[in-house]
């Protein structure tokens, strides 16, 4: 700070595990005290965006850093539902029976997932230190314009289907101060 930079708290906000070496994880481990908070994907755990408590658990955790350090920024990585892996498939659709309401597309349920977190996580580090930014990295193709008019023209992974993520609409609405995309060549 006394140099002129600015401190941003990044971000994995679904991610709970880095391996599948899940018995080693401590008994106080959050997977093992809350085990139906998660699915596995991909060799780790997820945090199951679908369940209510699953967002107000991450808003809780990004606050208390909100609360407790001298941050500038709350940022996000582009780690929302994970990247497609073939062969395998997200395990939610219990939690679409459950908490699904009038939602009759999975993938349009889980977009609002995350857009019910954002909206809730940017609302509450306002309430907490209104000056403290939220950013997001989302990957750098929101659409591409062969599946929906507003994309881009491109050619690539698309965070609005892929990953259910619609950075353009937090944008829009002021849910986020700023997005800086991940470029990767």
């Amino acid at each position: 700070h006394k140099r002129g930079m600015e401190l941003h708290a990044w971000f994995n906000p679904y991610r709970a595990t880095f391996d599948g070496n899940f018995k080693n994880l401590c008994t106080c481990h959050i997977t093992n005290q809350e085990p139906s908070w998660f699915f596995t994907y991909g060799g780790i755990k997820l945090f199951n965006p679908g369940i209510p408590q699953v967002r107000d658990y991450i808003v809780k955790v990004i606050l208390n850093v909100v609360d407790n350090y001298d941050i500038d920024g709350v940022h996000m990585d582009d780690y929302f539902y994970p990247y497609k892996i073939d062969g395998q498939q997200i395990r939610d659709a219990q939690t679409f029976k459950t908490y699904g309401g009038d939602f009759t597309d999975i993938n349009d349920w889980r977009r609002d997932n995350v857009d019910q977190l954002i909206k809730m996580l940017g609302d509450r580090i306002q309430d907490h230190k209104y000056y403290i930014k939220f950013g997001i990295s989302p990957f750098g193709i929101w659409a591409n314009k062969s599946h929906n008019p507003a994309g881009s023209d491109s050619h690539g992974l698309e965070t609005y289907y892929e990953n259910y993520a619609d950075a353009r609409k937090w944008m829009k609405e002021g849910w986020i101060d700023y997005v800086v995309p991940q470029l990767y060549r």
